[in-house]
C-alpha cells in the first residue's frame, strides 16, 4: 500500500514507522457520536481515537480501490477475449431466423450456412492493406 492516499481533492500522507501490538478486538463495528465527537467500538465498547479510525478508513478505502481496479482489468481482458464470440453469436442468431439471413457488409449479398462460411481465410495484414487501398482509391 502507498504512503500517499488521494481522495478527490484530499491528500493523506501516512508515516508507518511506529508499529503497535495488535489488540484482540478488530473494531469492525463503530458508532460515531456527532455531539461528543468521539467514536466507540460497538463490539468491545472501547472509545477509539478518531485518528485511528481515520487511518482504518483510509486502509479500507485503499483496499476497495485496488479491488475495483482489479475487477476493471479482468473485465476489460474478458471483453477483449470474447469479441469474436459475440460476432459469432450475432451471425448465429441471424441464421436461426426463419425469414432473414445475414448479409455481407461489403457487397450486401446474403450469406447462408451452406455457403462455406469460415472454410477459407486471408492473412489479416493483407486484408488490412486491401481495405486501406480501397478507402484511399474511393
Amino acid at each position: 500500500m502507498s504512503n500517499v492516499i488521494d481522495i478527490e481533492e484530499l491528500r493523506f500522507t501516512r508515516d508507518k514507522r511506529i508499529v503497535r501490538p495488535r489488540e484482540e478486538c478488530e473494531h469492525k463495528h463503530m458508532t460515531m457520536d456527532d455531539h461528543g465527537q468521539f467514536v466507540r467500538c460497538d463490539d468491545c465498547k472501547v472509545q477509539l481515537s478518531p485518528f485511528w479510525v481515520l487511518s482504518r478508513m483510509l486502509d479500507q478505502y485503499e483496499r476497495a480501490l485496488s479491488k475495483i481496479a482489479g475487477r476493471e482489468q479482468r473485465q476489460s481482458e474478458a471483453e477483449r477475449r470474447t469479441v469474436h464470440l459475440r460476432a459469432a453469436q450475432v451471425v448465429e442468431r441471424a441464421w436461426r431466423s426463419h425469414t432473414t439471413v445475414p448479409t455481407c457488409p461489403h457487397c450486401g449479398e446474403g450469406i447462408r450456412a451452406t455457403d462455406g462460411f469460415g472454410n477459407s481465410a486471408i492473412n489479416r495484414s493483407i486484408d488490412e492493406r486491401r481495405r486501406a487501398a480501397k478507402k484511399g482509391g474511393v
